[in-house]
């Protein structure tokens, strides 16, 4: 059946129109029925009988990392709730170096992920970010509905006038706020650092005034705040379960006073030159000392498990006297984590005697003053471990093999151990006394390590890498730095063991050859490993290519990632 000129010219006519709207203007579900249709031929999975919100709970437990580089690749499904609904956090990653905490992502990089992901995004960090300003922070953060976590952290354009504007902005909603390490000062006075006063009473009323459900706080470096702005943050933020402080204005009467206010405190930092009143501060501090009260005997709240009470940065008080000592005595064995850094031996028989039940101690020694263990340091330090049988994370200031052996018998649930000391300094500590018998003797009666640092044991070899290995399958962190007695045969003993568990291993300084590259190369395929460190000669042309792209190897003398104690560290694993 033929049709007419009329009918024919109406049919042309109909499909111009068709191919005249534009593709945007199709409706949204028929785009929706597109995607699900894309995904056709998943039905045989057993996660396809899950609906999304339930599937979308159980990836929520991944980080962000493992969804967009791992989950996201698994299906079509997956791959549509990874993109649209699973970026939770926006956080550097702990294998980037100090200097560069978000690799080679630039600032409007990073900003163009927080906006593409804004309607997810519940933590925020924003470190080291040169160019931030408050107008930058404020037209984010009304993009962010389900924020809960922000942290703006050693952003150098950052000043008094931005802080105290993007704090009169922040969401009611908010529970974790972190100005930590904010712009301060390198100026130094018998080892304390005085912070610019950024943070002020004005800064803390702006907080208290808009999140009144905060449970984490953290003001460090904020010197200029007093008692009176604390008073009313506490009174206006009733579910503080976490306080970091660092003002001059502040000693033990108001330490008190914070207690009595907050009694749902579970960690507490203060860093105040006040707090050790035994030493005298010196002249060039009188004019920043305000005179006080005699110190009174403070009640720790019941469910406090967690303190650090500094006189500098990196630098705990004295704690065998004074008001310190009175609350160990009291109140010590509650404490799970104690922050300790000190110079002070008869510190360590205290904590022995008054915090059995610690399971975090650091005793690294302060960056500014390096200690070597003499006869005394050691048969002190040994005497802790067998009251501290619960101990997971330990940092010492040094170790010889009488330590080793001791913690080895005494701490079998320990996860960390680091004895290296600060890795800002330029030539860490050389520990000449560490041999493999120490390092045996460790490792067996620590099988459930995570971290381990024996850097700077000059004495350790192969024997130390094959015990590690057979005894310590789920060991993540490896840092070997100026082990020289470590060689090409030590790597080989190694890897064929840790190669499916090392997200880190530092080699930088050992005397290996192009033979310890081929070791690690040969189970490349099965490694899990992020950072690699070694001697740039090792390493031959193109060996970017040969490890891939998720593998970051350093070449040179330092890895870039410093390790400050266990204050603000970064998990690795």
């Amino acid at each position: 059946m033929r049709m007419s000129s009329r009918e024919k010219e109406k049919k042309v006519l109909k499909r111009s129109h068709r191919r005249a709207i534009p593709p945007q203007k199709a409706s949204t579900s028929s785009l929706m029925k597109e995607e699900y249709e894309s995904e056709s031929g998943e039905e045989q999975s057993l996660t396809y009988l899950l609906p999304d919100d339930a599937l979308i709970h159980v990836l929520r437990s991944l980080p962000t990392r493992e969804l967009l580089c791992s989950a996201a690749f698994v299906c079509k499904r997956w791959h549509r709730l990874c993109r649209q609904h699973m970026v939770y956090e926006l956080l550097p990653s702990p294998y980037n170096p100090s200097d560069k905490p978000w690799g080679q992502k630039n600032e409007a990089q990073l900003f163009q992920l927080a906006v593409s992901h804004s309607s997810s995004l519940e933590r925020l960090s924003l470190v080291g970010l040169k160019r931030l300003t408050g107008s930058d922070v404020i037209s984010l953060l009304p993009k962010l509905p389900k924020l809960e976590d922000l942290s703006i952290e050693s952003c150098t354009n950052f000043g008094s006038d931005d802080l105290e504007a993007v704090c009169s902005q922040l969401p009611s909603h908010l529970l974790s706020l972190d100005l930590h390490n904010f712009d301060s000062v390198a100026t130094r006075y018998h080892n304390c650092s005085i912070p610019r006063k950024h943070i002020d009473d004005n800064v803390v009323g702006a907080i208290h005034q808009r999140c009144p459900k905060l449970q984490k706080l953290n003001l460090d470096y904020c010197g200029n705040l007093s008692m009176k702005a604390v008073g009313l943050l506490l009174q206006g933020c009733q579910f503080l379960t976490s306080l970091d402080l660092h003002s001059y204005k502040l000693g033990w009467p108001e330490v008190a006073e914070i207690f009595r206010l907050c009694q749902s405190l579970r960690h507490f930092s203060l860093v105040s030159i006040r707090l050790d009143l035994l030493e005298n501060p010196g002249k060039e501090l009188s004019d920043f000392l305000l005179p006080g009260p005699v110190p009174v005997p403070c009640v720790l709240p019941r469910q406090l498990t967690s303190l650090r009470l500094y006189r500098s940065p990196n630098r705990a008080i004295s704690m065998e006297s004074g008001p310190m000592r009175i609350v160990l005595e009291e109140f010590g064995t509650q404490l799970l984590h104690l922050h300790a850094q000190t110079v002070y031996n008869t510190t360590w028989e205290v904590i022995r005697r008054f915090c059995p039940n610690l399971k975090l101690l650091d005793l690294s020694h302060c960056k500014v003053e390096l200690c070597l263990a003499t006869k005394i340091e050691e048969t002190m330090l040994c005497g802790m471990f067998p009251t501290l049988k619960d101990l997971e994370y330990l940092a010492l200031p040094y170790a010889t093999d009488a330590i080793l052996l001791k913690i080895g018998w005494n701490c079998p649930k320990l996860r960390e151990l680091r004895f290296q000391g600060f890795g800002i300094v330029d030539k860490p500590t050389v520990f000449k006394e560490v041999t493999d018998a120490g390092v045996v003797g460790l490792v067996e009666g620590c099988p459930d390590l995570r971290v381990l640092s024996l850097a700077g044991c000059r004495n350790i070899t192969a024997l130390s890498t094959r015990n590690i290995a057979f005894h310590c399958r789920r060991l993540n962190v490896l840092i070997l730095n100026r082990c020289t007695g470590i060689n090409d045969n030590a790597v080989a003993v190694m890897m064929p063991r840790l190669c499916s568990s090392l997200v880190y291993l530092d080699l930088i300084g050992c005397k290996l050859t192009r033979l310890s590259w081929q070791s690690i190369l040969k189970h490349a395929k099965d490694t899990t490993l992020r950072v690699l460190a070694l001697n740039g000669r090792i390493c031959p042309p193109g060996f970017e290519k040969t490890l891939g792209p998720r593998v970051r190897v350093i070449e040179g003398c330092s890895s870039g990632l410093r390790w400050l104690g266990y204050y603000h560290e970064l998990k690795m694993y």
